[in-house]
């Protein structure tokens, strides 16, 4: 299990991302602004580089934000739950944290499994991946890369993988 998500730094990555959104907008508010006010002043390398300019920071605020609100979606989900596995008996042991109850359910139950991989290595979004595990009866469970690894779903339910996805960042969904 890797390290657990801490509220004080899923607030900051969500203030920092918040932050470059505002920044982002300031910039674009303001090139555009110098455009329509002096349009004389702008030649075609100033504009392509205004544009290059509000492109990167658009792209940066996308990438500070996206994962800092997918990383709140997995502090809540952890918030939630705890699940473990118990190869030996073949269990899911599923840990509810807001009722304080256990309970135990059979990996017969388990009709399908999702694996999302985060391709990333980067510490700031490399904990990005996820397995989602759908029951027979039609409920399923997250399963964040902080709680099981991926690669010990994958061994346990080898038969039972019907996605099997990598991306940088996978909310959940």
């Amino acid at each position: 299990m890797e390290s657990e998500y801490k509220r004080s730094k899923v607030f900051f990555d969500l203030i920092y991302g918040y932050f470059f959104l505002a920044f982002t907008i300031f910039i674009s508010f303001m090139i555009v602004r110098k455009f329509i006010i002096f349009p004389e002043y702008f030649n075609f390398s100033k504009i392509v580089f205004a544009f290059v300019a509000i492109l990167l920071f658009s792209f940066l605020t996308f990438l500070f934000l996206g994962t800092a609100l997918i990383k709140s979606q997995y502090y809540r989900n952890n918030q939630k739950y705890f699940i473990q596995l118990d190869s030996e008996k073949k269990q899911i042991i599923f840990n509810d944290k807001e009722n304080f109850k256990k309970r135990f359910i059979n990996f017969n139950s388990v009709k399908t499994v999702e694996l999302y991989y985060s391709w990333s290595s980067h510490p700031f979004s490399s904990d990005l991946g996820y397995s989602k595990i759908i029951f027979s009866d039609g409920n399923f469970v997250f399963v964040t890369q902080n709680n099981i690894y991926q690669d010990h779903i994958y061994k346990v339910f080898k038969k039972k993988v019907i996605c099997n996805k990598n991306k940088f960042a996978n909310a959940l969904k």
